[in-house]
């Protein structure tokens, strides 16, 4: 084949097959024999014409590589991660004037890691806590081997959301973005372990041991290092204190955080303002201004905000919020940009399998005549108040409606959008382990996040010398400090003892480095130190160890598993409260009381594998304290998941074989580490039977101190109205927290090849 192309400097030269075949063979180093060149010419030669440019070649031989993944033969996905790759080294090479042959070295990532500290891409102050020499020796331990393991999806999201390249003239490159958030993620260690400590972290997180969350890939390294995901607030029934959590919102929203706000504090339509009787409006007027602050702050048009609003299911204004964004009723009522989660006590649940009515509330009126509020009390407590206000002649803004007609209204709502998302709230608070310094009224975005929050309250607006100072007291804002285990990678006691004491200590020190975009959350942050760690992986791990999701014998592998990664979690944070100190509200909680998980000592002696271990955990624990408020919360993990080549969350995969249409990467997916062996147990969601899924995410959710972020997809052709509402039983029954987003699979639903492999 003989035709020009065009270089990248518009010179002209003869097309070469032999450096075509050359780029080839390096991408296929150790799948010579699973993927041959002659396929990828194959593919290559449908696009190649007359002056093509170079740029363009390379392009097309990663398309060719794509187009050639799929079941049979997912190493594909392998070589065109490496192709995105190599073409990154050229342009790097090429922008830095360095040999391409020798792309990373100690003295190319010490000239660029002062390139950047002097234009300003990273950390001004990162020579404060190295020296030349520290850098030179980080630069000598990068290794590139890493890079060849990513597959396409991770290396071109790495390549068009996280590398820092401005105007995408590359520089940056994979191993050193690692190395570079390392470096900053150690800066809190102290100066004789720092660099040490670094590299460690660079290990785990370069080979996807551990994954970081967006905000920390994108800020950690650069001078704005806004390193958290998520945040929850607490809204009072007060102006003040409405728009001060709206501004809150736009604030989080700038920064590119999700947010979960809690709204059951505020007053019902109907209930009186200054004493005049129905003069209040309703809650679905301040949804509407906060779906329309997530729409004007739009994270530099990147996306709109997200923002989650909870309310009460015995609130008043319950029925409105349910209708919030159905297809039906007054499109003024509408708030189709926010994502409603409602609020479950357990006398509700109970209510509805008796066939009993429940009695709506306003809770303004309540706290006006009796003097306390209904929505602070929790479990015995909450059955006791509420029965005492439904007999009570003073409670007048009340609607008695019958349970199961309130759910069947939750349940359409669940049918037609996928929400409302559910919360627990007696179920997560019975295991709050800091029920002492307050209580959990809701979740937030993906409903994993379990803490305690308050609303701040005004206390004054002051004139000072002409400036206006207005006053707040801060009360509780939770702030999402993550990182997540890859348990596909990290699953053998060597691996858990090693990986998450390393996970540990970034999360601690995330809390030290992170800006936070408003003070409440600062002050809240500093005072629980409360950390996530979240899982990702398990399908690819069960499915690779050749056990099915939905079985009793994968449930009882996990439950072990998920001891180990629980104590071990709690192990370090304990050591961490020894090198360090405890978090400021230890005494007097939970942990403290010798209870773990909701669960004391006496529970472990006798129904835990790790009995002497948990003993002496507990033991030590009651002696040196430990050094988070809150440790554990699987999230969804969808795009991390991505980033990091295996499966999402702790849920079973979606499809086997996918196109991923995302605006970052899309790609073909293929399963991970699909083989014809284990096709069959890498069995699809909407294939299982919903009772066993629940039973596994019960079955993990023991160990876990906060909740699990607990998505749903049924086939609607196989689900029922009875066996929807089943599922959220037995859910609450086996003492999951909360339920994230029902999705329905289309009804055409093709043979589960894992049921009939």
């Amino acid at each position: 084949m003989f035709f020009l192309v065009t270089k990248h400097n518009t010179a002209k030269e003869t097309f070469s097959r032999e450096k075509i075949e050359k780029t080839f063979q390096r991408a296929a180093t150790g799948l010579e024999e699973k993927c041959l060149f002659q396929e990828i010419k194959s593919e290559l030669e449908k696009y190649l014409m007359e002056n093509i440019s170079t740029e363009d070649i390379t392009k097309l031989i990663i398309k060719a590589a794509i187009n050639l993944i799929s079941v049979e033969n997912t190493h594909w996905q392998t070589i065109a991660g490496r192709l995105v790759t190599m073409d990154l080294y050229k342009q790097a090479s090429r922008n830095r004037n360095i040999d391409i042959q020798n792309i990373y070295s100690d003295k190319h990532f010490s000239q660029h890691f002062q390139n950047y500290i002097e234009t300003k891409k990273y950390y001004q102050n990162f020579m404060e806590y190295y020296t030349p020499e520290d850098i030179k020796k980080a630069g000598s331990y990068i290794k590139q081997e890493y890079d060849f393991e990513y597959g396409y999806t991770t290396a071109i999201m790495l390549q068009k959301r996280y590398l820092l390249n401005p105007n995408k003239i590359v520089h940056e490159l994979p191993q050193e973005m690692y190395m570079a958030i390392a470096l900053f993620l150690a800066i809190p260690e102290s100066a004789e372990t720092r660099l040490e400590t670094a590299l460690s972290i660079y290990d785990a997180c370069a080979t996807q041991k551990i994954s970081l969350p967006t905000p920390t890939l994108m800020n950690a390294r650069t001078n704005f290092h806004q390193l958290s995901s998520c945040f929850k607030l607490n809204v009072d029934d007060d102006l003040r204190s409405i728009y001060h959590n709206i501004e809150n919102m736009a604030q989080i929203s700038k920064f590119g955080g999700g947010i979960g706000v809690y709204l059951g504090n505020i007053r019902s339509k109907g209930s009186n303002i200054r004493g005049i009787k129905g003069a209040s409006g309703w809650i679905l007027p301040w949804a509407k201004v906060i779906n329309d602050t997530a729409i004007a702050v739009n994270q530099l048009w990147a996306r709109a905000g997200a923002i989650s609003v909870t309310l009460d299911i015995w609130h008043k204004d319950i029925l409105d919020f349910l209708d919030m964004q159905t297809e039906t009723g007054d499109i003024r009522r509408k708030s189709f940009d926010i994502f409603p989660a409602v609020s479950i006590p357990d006398i509700f649940m109970q209510r509805v399998l008796d066939n009993k009515d429940r009695t709506l509330f306003d809770p303004k009126e309540i706290n006006d005549i009796i003097w306390k509020k209904l929505q602070d009390n929790f479990q015995e407590d909450f059955t006791t108040f509420y029965e005492q206000l439904e007999q009570d002649p003073k409670i007048t803004l009340k609607q008695t409606i019958p349970a199961k007609e309130l759910f069947k209204k939750f349940l359409k709502s669940v049918v037609e959008t996928g929400m409302p998302y559910t919360f627990f709230r007696d179920t997560v608070n019975k295991t709050n382990p800091n029920n002492h310094a307050g209580k959990i009224y809701s979740s937030q975005l993906c409903t994993e996040i379990a803490q305690n929050t308050s609303p701040s309250t005004f206390i004054e607006e002051e004139e000072q010398d002409g400036t206006i100072n207005i006053k707040y007291k801060a009360w509780d804002s939770v702030v999402c400090n993550l990182a997540s285990i890859n348990i596909a990678k990290v699953h053998t006691p060597e691996e858990i003892n090693k990986i998450i004491p390393i996970a540990m200590h970034i999360l601690d020190n995330v809390i030290t480095l992170n800006f936070f975009p408003m003070k409440e959350a600062e002050i809240t942050a500093k005072k629980y130190r409360s950390v996530w760690l979240w899982f990702l992986g398990l399908a690819e791990y069960l499915a690779t160890k050749n056990m099915v999701y939905d079985s009793a014998f994968a449930r009882t592998h996990i439950d072990e598993l998920f001891e180990q990664y629980a104590y071990t979690t709690i192990k370090s944070s304990n050591q961490l409260a020894q090198e360090r100190w405890s978090y400021e509200l230890f005494k007097w909680s939970q942990r403290e009381k010798w209870i773990l998980f909701g669960r004391d000592e006496s529970w472990y002696l006798q129904h835990s594998q790790l009995k002497e271990k948990w003993s002496d955990l507990i033991k030590n624990i009651k002696t040196s304290g430990i050094r988070f408020a809150y440790h554990l919360s699987p999230a969804p993990n969808t795009s991390t998941s991505l980033v990091v080549g295996t499966t999402a969350g702790l849920l079973p995969i979606y499809k086997k074989y996918f196109v991923e249409t995302n605006s970052i990467a899309p790609s073909v997916n293929v399963a991970p580490n699909l083989t014809p062996e284990n096709t069959r147990f890498y069995k699809e969601y909407v294939h299982m039977k919903m009772p066993e899924v629940i039973d596994m995410i019960a079955t993990i959710q023991k160990w876990i101190d906060q909740a699990i972020s607990f998505e749903r997809i049924i086939d609607p052709a196989q689900t029922t109205p009875a066996d929807l509402f089943s599922y959220y039983i037995k859910a609450w029954q086996q003492g999951i927290k909360t339920i994230y987003y029902v999705r329905s699979m289309s009804l055409d639903v093709k043979e589960c090849t894992s049921c009939s492999g």
